[in-house]
């Protein structure tokens, strides 16, 4: 599964009208499939697919953290 489903499976639309999702609720469901998630969310954050409001995503701190997608 890559980043682009799997906000689109888990999330939802939010008030800017974009798909999101917690990063608790994409790390828990991503878990088995996607073992290095956080340089993925980063290069993709780099690639401005994806955006968040933290440099580096840490769980359980950053559990509440949104990440949104800006292109699939």
């Amino acid at each position: 599964m890559r980043i682009p489903e799997a906000i689109s499976d888990y999330g939802s639309v939010n008030s800017d009208g974009k798909k999101s999702v917690s990063y608790g609720i994409l790390f828990d469901k991503t878990a088995d499939t996607l073992e290095a998630l956080n340089g993925t969310l980063r290069a993709a954050k780099r690639q401005k697919k994806v955006s968040f409001d933290a440099e580096l995503l840490m769980m359980p701190r950053d559990k509440d953290v949104q990440v949104v997608l800006l292109e699939a």
